[in-house]
């Protein structure tokens, strides 16, 4: 299949002066859905076994019959289970009448996370993709293994024969955890980069509520491939049906959600987003402008909760191992405390995911006190790693239409993840600073820096989680092994395609996705293997919930 990038399918047009983003008819090669990428040499992670419970879910050619998953994973049943009791403990706390103006907009955040009636077929909450007990990241292990973390969104797709079965996110899910401490999306002219935003490629800008975080909360519910509401008014039309109605008019005032809905809401919020039958209408249901304007605010303020919940002590509390030892009520153990002289030193994590100490990686020492005691562990900046495509994702796969007339990815597996560079060269529509748009050739395969903090947490022992956006790396091993070595073993082969005599992630990395403006300060870092091992302990210290 010929590579067809997304920079072949959008363009920059300058105008009058103005940069315009303009979408140019592309057609791709033909296929149909189901069908898949280069078959696979597929080697499970070390120790994974698959539950008996999903052996039925099993497809050929490695893929998973993902309805199957959804009624019978084990860890979809855990996640379902748990996250009904976080609801209902936040649906009691709002009813007690015992919570201060501070911890209400928490209460209500929470209220709308666990919610899964705000999906447009109400099966699918924000949860869902983002567990507390995995970091609020996936926390579906099977799906860590077959999709690279991707998660299922609200709508099933039941055209005979398809695969997948489910609309499906193109990208690992990023971990909510300290998301709200990302500042608006901003371009540092004397830095020559972007900083802060939220998602992966930094479309949640902040630029209207100047907030990444509750720009973030917005997309979700909007997007075709997970909750799937045509229209943002869907979304506060089933905040004035839930049972915490009445909270939502507690924190944002009496009559807030009082709207004159029309008569065929329901009709129209149980139809996907991307349904062939609204004609790509982003506001089908049909208000009068007032009603608009206050159903507009209703989202902001549903957004802006979701976001004070996120920067709450249940989301990001800073009670990590290495928390207390920066307050000097831990200790680390010598192969701990390597890792972190390691980690900011000859590993050269810390130029990166800051930790409030200087870099020792040239050179010098630093003995010095720390310059942050509640250091994010991301300088909240992008950069493309090289990572390889990960050709097991289902999405390739959602190349032609569903039942609804939505095609997910025309392009199949001839697209390419540039990161940034999709969000600036308007694969989302036109960036909100059109000036934005001339850094295209600087950022085109970037993504961000996620935080270091809780990437090892995990549900329970033996779990698999996914790694970066395209969930490519399944432990903080491979993670840190990549870093070290994606130099010392590049082949310019497809992920699965290593020659013989190598072993795919040990001693091959198969070549990047996208090749421009790669990160070439890692890659060659020359740390044994145990040396890696003991920055992988290191990082096991930045779980919260640490008990010191």
């Amino acid at each position: 299949m010929t590579r067809m990038k997304c920079s072949e399918t959008f363009s920059l047009l300058s105008i009058a002066g103005l940069t315009a983003l303009a979408m140019l008819m592309a057609v791709p090669d033909a296929s149909a859905q189901g069908t898949p990428p280069p078959q696979l040499n597929f080697l499970l992670p070390a120790g994974f076994q698959i539950p008996p419970a999903d052996q039925q879910c099993i497809l050929p050619g490695e893929r998973l019959n993902l309805q199957c998953i959804l009624a019978n994973d084990p860890d979809v049943k855990r996640i379902i289970a748990e996250e009904a009791k976080l609801e209902a403990q936040a649906l009691a706390a709002a009813k007690s009448g015992k919570l201060d103006p501070y911890h209400q907009v928490e209460n209500l955040g929470k209220l709308e996370i666990f919610d899964p009636n705000l999906s447009v077929n109400k099966n699918v909450a924000c949860s869902y993709c983002h567990d507390p007990a995995a970091g609020y990241g996936n926390g579906v292990s099977i799906l860590s293994v077959f999709t690279g973390g991707s998660s299922l969104g609200s709508v099933p797709i039941t055209v005979p024969g398809a695969y997948p079965n489910n609309r499906i996110a193109k990208r690992n899910p990023q971990s909510y955890t300290y998301a709200s401490y990302f500042p608006p999306l901003h371009y540092n002219q004397s830095q020559a980069d972007f900083y802060g935003g939220n998602f992966w490629d930094g479309r949640a800008t902040g630029y209207k509520l100047q907030n990444s975080a509750a720009e973030q909360a917005q997309d979700p519910p909007l997007d075709p491939e997970e909750m799937a509401n045509p229209d943002s008014a869907c979304v506060v039309w089933k905040l004035s049906q839930s049972n915490y109605k009445f909270f939502f008019e507690v924190v944002f005032g009496v009559g807030s959600l009082e709207i004159n809905w029309p008569s065929d809401v329901a009709t129209v919020c149980s139809t996907p987003k991307g349904a062939a039958s609204l004609g790509g209408n982003p506001t089908p249901v049909q208000l009068s402008t007032s009603d608009r304007t206050l159903s507009n605010k209703d989202f902001d303020e549903f957004a802006q909760a979701i976001a004070a919940y996120e920067s709450s002590d249940s989301v990001s509390p800073f009670t990590s191992k290495f928390d207390y030892v920066l307050a000097g009520k831990a200790t680390l153990t010598p192969q701990e405390q390597n890792g972190y002289d390691l980690f900011r030193g000859k590993g050269s994590c810390n130029t990166c995911h800051l930790d409030g100490r200087s870099s020792t990686q040239l050179g010098g020492s630093d003995t010095g006190q720390a310059a942050s005691l509640q250091p994010l562990f991301t300088d909240t900046t992008y950069n493309n790693l090289g990572l390889p495509k990960n050709v097991r994702l289902p999405w390739y796969s959602e190349d032609t239409p569903d039942q609804w007339g939505f095609t997910g990815n025309p392009l199949g597996f001839g697209f390419t993840d540039e990161g940034m560079g999709l969000f600036l060269d308007g694969y989302y529509g036109a960036p909100p600073d059109l000036d934005w748009g001339v850094q295209l050739p600087q950022f085109e395969g970037k993504f961000q820096t996620s935080t270091a903090r809780n990437a090892a947490m995990a549900p329970y022992p033996g779990f698999v989680k996914a790694y970066m956006h395209n969930g490519y790396l399944l432990s903080l091993k491979e993670v840190v092994h990549f870093y070290n070595t994606r130099d010392v073993y590049p082949f310019p082969v497809l992920s699965g395609h290593c020659p013989s005599g190598t072993v795919e992630k040990v001693t091959c990395w198969p070549m990047p996705e996208d090749p421009n403006n790669e990160n070439t300060t890692i890659g060659k870092l020359g740390l044994t293997s145990e040396e890696e091992d003991d920055i992988v302990a290191y990082l096991r210290t930045l779980v919260d919930g640490y008990k010191p």
